[in-house]
């Protein structure tokens, strides 16, 4: 599955193929009001391990599964080969949420959608994009875990 995963990825990234008219979006707006509901969707954030555990932080029960990363190891076969086990690892675990709602994050919405298309093609049913991305929700207040943002301090 993983190898379909990394083929996507790089296809959609080579060609620029950012505009995904199947996969929809939703408002940070949106997406706080699921999060409070009996059912939250499962977040997948995107970004780098870096941008996930710095800066800002993440959504709340974000899990990260760093896709963004694999486009940087194309390069070296070996970090390559890595990164495509961790993420494969990763994919295993979250199988079972295929029917459930997943919302896909990046840092400002583009490549949540690459993802989210990525992961409607290999099953999963209900995929959405985070509109605007981490930053938009960063910016609108919302909560975050991680680090304290500077303007708390």
């Amino acid at each position: 599955m993983i190898f379909r995963i990394v083929r996507l990825v790089g296809s959609k990234l080579i060609k620029g193929e950012y505009s995904y008219p199947n996969v929809s979006e939703i408002s940070a707006e949106q997406l706080f009001e699921k999060l409070s509901s009996a059912k939250p969707p499962l977040l997948i954030d995107v970004r780098s391990h870096t941008e996930f555990t710095t800066a800002y932080g993440h959504l709340p029960t974000a899990r990260l599964i760093p896709l963004m990363e694999l486009v940087g190891t194309f390069p070296s076969a070996s970090k390559f080969k890595q990164a495509v086990s961790m993420v494969e690892a990763q994919f295993a675990e979250i199988e079972a949420y295929k029917p459930h709602e997943v919302v896909t994050i990046c840092p400002g919405g583009g490549f949540s959608l690459v993802a989210a298309e990525i992961m409607a093609e290999v099953g999963f049913e209900r995929v959405t994009s985070l509109a605007g991305g981490a930053d938009g929700w960063f910016k609108q207040g919302y909560p975050t875990s991680g680090p304290v943002r500077a303007e708390e301090t």
